[in-house]
């Protein structure tokens, strides 16, 4: 959890009080105003080796980012409350495409992630409405998610008589014209599931690669409508997610040139809590599986693929979701699989420190050249390989307030492919991230 810091005022005809730690706060009366501040800062430094498999030469970089952000909170009373967040992003070093993610700026100018206002009634329905620009994940993002930039628009969620949740949402992203509107509904018994639509409708004139506008696509409009359920289930050992989507909509370049969509993924994680030699422990199991024929595959344009100052996924390298990935690969290849493992444990309270193991698999290929045999992939419907990953990371935490983390992870290219790859080299990340939270 967060430390927070208060600024403490007594104003005698307004009673303003200032809380010291925001744990502390009680629910006001109408005359009382808190103001809290979160500060949190991340940095990276990270070099890679082999980033573009087009090419036939190694593409190496080495980089340096750091991600700032300020969030102020204030509450008026028990019913209002805003919040706004402010956020820097930076880099620097070697220039390259790879690199881009979707924040302003890239040289450490400050722009608001966040700004909204929420409003809270607890009458006979008890519901909160959000308005402004916010952070919005459904699940673990396998289709919604704000990627740590916001989206501008309004939430409403509902709590029906304690048992279930009701959460609806439309949002702009930022300055295109795109609109993101879904429904949610959350049983909250155990094995807890949900059910959710959700619907982008991309009029903006381009499309979106891995997350980023991208002016070199244009199309007339881009509309999807996904259907999902989603179950979880977790005691104090064990536990499991699972989720189905459905994809369906329409893409249009011109009236020559269309793409119907009609295709699905499937997302499970099975984990673990105890104890290894004494000592504290996880495991997770994870499988991931995305549909796809050519360009009618399984691609959320809003899905999770950023935290702010890099790059997430399956993998610390490869950071896999189920369209796209962090490197550079040839085109051709559609609807990304993923099977993986990890395990960590905590030799000491302040130090953890685990691996982790991915193999990577295509349902489609349609470039040139083969692509090889998928393998033990092809047990579930791959057509092509896409390699496989190996991390280990240690981290160092003092307290719950800074933490320093080394992570080192090689990518090994599939070796069986014939004029598809650029080349068949490994890729290596060695990564030191450290954060501080207040």
């Amino acid at each position: 959890m967060k430390r927070v810091f208060f600024i403490v005022f007594f104003l005698i005809i307004s009673n303003v009080v200032f809380a010291q730690e925001i744990k502390n706060i009680q629910e006001p009366v109408v005359s009382n105003i808190y103001l809290a501040v979160d500060y949190d800062l991340y940095f990276r430094a990270a070099s890679y080796s082999n980033l573009d498999y087009t090419s036939p030469s190694s593409v190496s970089g080495d980089i340096f980012s750091q991600y700032l952000t300020l969030n102020i909170i204030g509450k008026f009373d028990n019913k209002i409350e805003m919040s706004a967040k402010l956020a820097s992003f930076g880099i620097s070093g070697k220039p390259n495409p790879v690199f881009l993610m979707p924040y302003d700026n890239n040289n450490n100018s400050v722009f608001l992630q966040t700004a909204f206002l929420t409003y809270k009634n607890k009458d006979v329905i008890p519901f909160t409405v959000y308005v402004g620009k916010q952070e919005i994940t459904q699940g673990d993002g396998l289709i919604i998610d704000g990627n740590n930039n916001g989206l501008t628009g309004v939430r409403g969620n509902a709590d029906i008589l304690n048992y279930a949740d009701l959460d609806l949402f439309i949002v702009k992203d930022n300055d295109r014209d795109v609109t993101v509107l879904g429904v949610n509904a959350a049983v909250k018994v155990l094995p807890k599931v949900e059910i959710g639509i959700y619907q982008e409708r991309n009029n903006s004139g381009f499309m979106y690669s891995k997350g980023i506008w991208d002016e070199n696509l244009p199309i007339d409009y881009d509309n999807k409508t996904f259907y999902s359920i989603r179950i979880t289930d977790e005691n104090s050992k064990y536990g499991y997610k699972i989720e189905a989507a459905k994809q369906t909509g329409e893409l249009v370049r011109s009236p020559a040139d269309t793409v119907d969509y009609d295709n699905f993924a499937l997302a499970f994680e099975g984990s673990w809590k105890g104890r290894v030699l004494n000592r504290d422990s996880n495991a997770k199991l994870l499988f991931s599986y995305a549909n796809a024929e050519g360009e009618n595959s399984f691609n959320p344009s809003f899905a999770r693929r950023y935290n702010g100052i890099k790059r997430v996924g399956y993998g610390e390298l490869f950071a896999a979701n189920n369209a796209d990935s962090f490197l550079t690969l040839p085109d051709g290849y559609y609807g990304i699989n993923t099977l993986g493992a990890m395990f960590d444990i905590k030799p000491f309270g302040f130090l953890q420190t685990g691996i982790a193991f991915y193999l990577y698999s295509a349902s489609d290929f349609r470039g040139a050249g083969d692509a090889g045999d998928a393998g033990l992939s092809s047990l579930y419907g791959a057509k092509a390989d896409l390699g496989n990953e190996f991390d280990f990371f240690a981290k160092y935490g003092y307290k719950k307030y800074f933490d320093v983390g080394f992570n080192f992870a090689v990518y090994t290219p599939p070796s069986n492919t014939q004029n598809v790859f650029g080349n068949t080299g490994p890729s290596y990340l060695f990564q030191v991230e450290v954060s501080s939270r207040f």
